[in-house]
């Protein structure tokens, strides 16, 4: 096989992988102060699958916490 139709076969299987926050996007989705959420997002990248895995993480150990 080739990387050819490896990179097409697995963009068929993982829809919108690539796909990226501009800054004011991620503040406003992440709902983080605006300085942190820029420390982040220059930390971890623009990926929008990274960042709300990220995201989704931390707001469940805050709600665990919480408890």
């Amino acid at each position: 096989m080739f990387a050819s139709d490896t990179k097409r076969q697995f963009g068929r299987i993982v829809k919108n992988w690539n796909t990226r926050y501009d800054l004011e996007e991620f503040i406003a989705a992440s709902g983080l102060p605006p300085l942190e959420a820029r420390e982040i997002f220059a930390k971890h990248g623009p990926y929008k699958v990274e960042l709300d895995h990220l995201i989704h993480a931390c707001t469940t150990i805050q709600a665990d916490s919480e408890k």
